[in-house]
């Protein structure tokens, strides 16, 4: 309108929220959610093309949710389509990177609706993947990735997400304007059907799935890369332990069956890697053999196996409900220099209500092919199904194809996880297994997240009656070691709970692995590496463990050794966040900061900027080692980078904009996170590393008396005999003497860091720059100048 020769503008009032809003909490959508906010989109899309307009700022700011329905708000830089007449200016690229079409960041004058249906796939892509697909730290970055490459497919990392949406999104977000839906209204159609108006049917997406058969799920593999690091020779038969590998049985049924059959090859190896006489290679690195076209000569090279169990399944469902199971595994023997010979072959046939039979037959069969002696505890061992309830088991196989056996623990694959574990056990209460995947869950979350009293109880309740149910079963005794090293930190009764697991089934790495840590904490450092070294052997591809190993290596100074357990992890997994950190920090250890800065800023491109910036300034603490763009992407970042961690968020951005000379800013991020630290104590009033690092926030606040009282305190409730966290926290404690002017006492801790096994260094000393204030004292140049090997 117009009032006294002025004009004037008014929007509507919204209530509710906009759908940034709702990412920013929730990070990822359900995916029905994700729909309908994506069709309602674009059918008002659809209304404004019609009427002459495009959008050219579809992004989550514009969407705002009222009441369960999705409006389309902010046409601030629209344009009237089909003429000259543009409601800003155009020629210039306007819009929000990480949402605009090529054609519009190239400021081209000729855009249509398909620019808008181009920035809707992207709003769609980061509901259902809690990021947009493309990121970069500079819009050029981004709008150079967007003209280059195609967005990652989402079903891979989210097996709720069909494949079939990913087509759509795809087409949706094709570089050429041609190549995309012609129309929002025919994006809205992809989606699901329906007239308009409320009463809209379900996604096709969405009926699809409550078809598929109760089992179905989509299954992620991770790691896929070519494994370079060989065995020089296979035992010969009869001169070395028995090793088996279990490859993945072939699905010969439909493909919303492949879980089956990963579910069989998974139970069969598990009773297997449980008998004594036999070491079985893990899970980790026989899954990447399925659907190889590798012959078995080459995969047991690869292993190091003598022996391979192969297999099909086909499940075949029946008319009115019932369903029967084929199992067909083969063994076969494999030796250097002679062709594989068959040992063992058999099919099985029975009702999918007898698959737990099916299983220990094999198990047993195998066994006794193998001339394994089976007594009676074994051969009930072998007989025992894992439940009576295929619902249940149904459930635990979704969790586990989450977490892929642990592999996977970040917070939010941890919480994904929990409610299928959660509802295993509600639909079996006797169901042990999933009972210690539910607590692992819980302490992982306890200990990789914020800690509360609720988990830690359900951490310990869930262990104690997965050991209830099945005293002679390992996973109880695994989950309940973990409970105490990272909740309690009480590591000799971790080290007697995962000595019981690893007695109850000698074979399997995972046990192997697990004692490491604990006898790392206690002192026990050879006994710790002959573990991981063993570990390894039966699962050659197994990150984690190789991780732990050049962590490990590292802390003792040996160097070479720990250079080479990187690069056998990065071998198999070349964009391992973690892995590249610590070959970072070899780098520092040595005094060599450029090398760890080019490592840094050469990272493949298919890791996540945001992701990795988050990781390196989050664990050890390496935002100085960022060149000045990583850093001014961090700077960036939200508490959402974090998972929701807002204490952790704000040390790190303290830290970062300290290390930058911008004061102001480093004490108020330095309050946010002392607030936050303050209140997780609440929950856990023992948790030694929240007190040190409510200390270190609040000595750059400059609060002298309270950062030296929490440092202290944190370091007496894990002192430095804790190998594993209590340098760390001694470290951080070194940091707030040196902060609030203590350069005595921050000398005093600093010196016996030097002499255990720690990653910090006489040539770590000489480049860090957290140490710039004691660079001039004679004491600490004496320490920088020491060799240590």
């Amino acid at each position: 309108g117009e009032a006294a020769g002025q004009l004037w503008f008014t929007m509507p009032y919204v209530e509710g929220e906009s759908l940034r809003d709702r990412l920013n909490r929730e990070k990822q959508l359900p995916l029905e959610d994700a729909l309908r906010i994506a069709t309602e989109a674009a059918r008002a899309l659809d209304y404004a093309h019609r009427h002459g307009v495009i959008h050219r700022d579809v992004k989550p700011e514009n969407i705002l949710l009222s009441e369960g329905h999705a409006l389309v708000a902010d046409f601030g830089i629209a344009r009237a389509l089909g003429n000259e007449q543009r409601l800003t200016d155009t020629g210039v690229a306007m819009g929000t990177p990480a949402y605009m079409s090529p054609e519009q960041a190239s400021a081209d004058r000729q855009l249509d609706a398909r620019t808008d249906v181009y920035a809707l796939g992207c709003v769609l892509y980061e509901m259902l993947a809690g990021e947009p697909p493309f990121t970069g730290h500079s819009a050029q970055v981004i709008l150079a990735r967007a003209r280059t490459e195609q967005p990652r497919p989402i079903h891979p990392l989210r097996a709720a997400v069909p494949e079939a949406l990913d087509r759509v999104i795809a087409r949706a977000m094709a570089a050429t304007p041609a190549d995309r839906f012609a129309s929002a209204a025919e994006f809205a159609r992809a989606l699901g059907p329906g007239a308009s108006g409320d009463a809209r049917p379900a996604s096709p997406f969405l009926r699809r799935r409550s078809l598929i058969a109760t089992l179905a799920f989509g299954f992620l593999l991770g790691l896929g890369v070519l494994f370079t690091w060989r065995r020089s020779q296979l035992p010969s038969e009869g001169t070395a332990p028995k090793l088996l590998a279990v490859l993945p049985f072939e699905n010969l049924g439909s493909p919303e069956d492949e879980y089956f059959a990963d579910g069989v090859t998974d139970e069969v190896r598990g009773k297997l890697t449980a008998l004594t006489g036999l070491q079985v290679i893990a899970r980790a690195s026989s899954m990447p053999f399925k659907k190889t076209t590798k012959l078995p000569q080459q995969i047991a090279h690869e292993l190091g196996a003598q022996y391979l169990l192969m297999g099909t399944v086909r499940w075949e469902k029946h008319p009115g409900g019932s369903s029967s199971v084929h199992v067909s595994p083969e063994l076969v023997l494999v030796r250097t220099g002679a062709a594989p010979t068959t040992r063992w072959q058999q099919s099985f046939d029975a009702q999918l209500t007898n698959v737990f039979q099916v299983q220990a037959d094999i198990a047993s069969r195998v066994a006794r092919a193998l001339d394994v002696a089976l007594d009676a505890a074994a051969q009930h061992l072998l007989a025992e199904p894992p439940t009576a309830n295929l619902a249940a088991y149904d459930a635990f196989l979704r969790g586990e194809a989450i977490t892929q056996g642990f592999a996977v623990t970040d917070p939010a694959s941890m919480r994904r996880s929990l409610s299928y574990y959660e509802q295993a056990v509600a639909l079996d209460s006797t169901f042990a297994q999933a009972w210690a995947k539910l607590s692992l869950v819980h302490t992982t979350l306890y200990f990789n997240s914020g800690p509360t009293p609720a988990g830690a109880d359900a951490a310990l309740r869930s262990a104690q009656r997965a050991i209830a149910l099945a005293p002679n079963r390992p996973e109880g005794h695994a989950a309940l070691g973990s409970y105490y090293r990272l909740v309690l930190g009480d590591n000799l009764q971790a080290l007697a709970e995962h000595m019981q697991a690893h007695r109850l089934a000698p074979g399997n790495a995972t046990f192997l692995s697990a004692l490491a840590p604990d006898e790392w904490v206690l002192g026990q450092w050879r006994d710790a590496l002959e573990h991981l070294e063993q570990a390894e052997r039966l699962d050659p591809r197994s990150v984690l463990t190789l991780r732990r190993l050049a962590a490990y290596l590292l802390q003792l100074r040996r160097y070479p050794e720990a250079l080479e357990a990187c690069e056998r992890g990065l071998a198999i997994a070349p964009t391992n966040g973690d892995l590249i950190e610590h070959k970072a920090m070899l780098f520092l250890a040595q005094g060599d900061l450029g090398g760890a800065r080019t490592l840094f800023e050469t990272v493949p491109k298919e890791i996540e900027p945001t992701r990795f910036v988050a990781l390196v300034a989050t664990y050890y603490d390496l935002m100085w080692v960022l060149d000045d763009a990583q850093q001014a992407l961090l700077l960036q970042l939200t508490p959402g980078a974090f998972d929701g961690d807002r204490g952790t968020w704000g040390i790190v951005l303290a830290q970062t904009y300290a290390l930058r000379g911008d004061k102001p800013r480093a004490r108020a991020y330095a309050d946010s996170a002392r607030i936050a630290f303050a209140q997780q104590l609440h929950g856990a009033p023992t948790d030694g590393q929240r007190h040190v690092l409510l200390g270190l926030a609040l000595a750059y606040l400059g609060r002298k008396a309270g950062a030296i009282r929490e440092g202290e305190r944190g370091v007496a409730l894990m002192p430095l005999k804790n190998a594993t966290t209590g340098p760390y926290l001694q470290h951080q404690l070194v940091r707030i003497y040196t902060l609030v002017n203590e350069p005595d006492k921050a000398l005093d801790r600093l010196e016996p860091l030097l002499k255990v096994p720690y990653y910090l260094s006489p040539g770590w000393l000489r480049i860090d720059p957290n140490f710039d204030s004691l660079r001039s004292n004679p004491r600490f140049q004496r320490l920088a100048q020491v060799s240590h090997r």
